[in-house]
C-alpha cells in the first residue's frame, strides 16, 4: 500500500489512478471499530471508523484501485454522479472530493489517513471481495 502523507503524493495519487476517469465505485465498506457484546454493553461507539474502497476501471493499465481510510468523520456519497477525483489537507485532514469540488455538497471524504494501491484484473468482475472479508 502507497501512503498518501503529503500534497506532493496526493497529487500523484489523483494522477496515478487519472482523477477515478472512466472508473466506478463497486465496493465500499464502511469499518467501525466499536461493538456491542452478547450482553448488551457497546464498547468504543465514539471512535471514528475506517473503510476500504475497490475502484474498478475500463483502463488497461489502472485495471483497479484499493484505497483505505482511515478515521473517517465525513462520508457523503452520491452514485449518482460521475468520477471526477480532486482531493486537498484541510486542516490535518484528507478531503476527497470524489466528483470534484463542485459537488462537495453529494460527494465529499473526509479522514486522517490515505493508503492506495494498484490491482491486477484478477479483482475485476461482478464479486464483491471486501464484503466478503477476500482479498485479491
Amino acid at each position: 500500500m502507497t501512503k498518501v502523507n503529503n500534497q506532493e503524493t496526493l497529487l500523484r495519487f489523483i494522477e496515478e489512478v487519472d482523477g477515478l476517469h472512466d472508473a466506478l465505485l463497486h465496493e465500499a465498506v464502511l469499518l467501525h471499530p466499536g461493538y456491542v457484546d452478547d450482553q448488551g454493553r457497546m464498547f468504543g461507539d465514539g471512535e471514528l471508523p475506517s473503510a476500504q474502497m475497490f475502484f474498478q476501471s475500463q483502463f488497461v493499465d489502472i485495471a483497479v484501485v484499493e484505497v483505505s481510510l482511515k478515521g473517517i468523520s465525513r462520508f457523503r456519497l452520491d452514485p449518482h454522479y460521475e468520477l471526477r477525483l480532486e482531493a486537498e489537507f484541510d486542516a490535518g485532514q484528507i478531503v476527497l472530493y470524489l466528483c470534484g469540488k463542485r459537488y462537495s455538497s453529494q460527494c465529499e471524504i473526509r479522514c486522517k489517513e490515505l493508503e492506495y494501491r494498484l490491482l491486477g484484473k484478477n479483482s475485476l468482475g461482478s464479486q464483491y471481495i471486501f464484503a466478503r472479508g477476500e482479498r485479491p
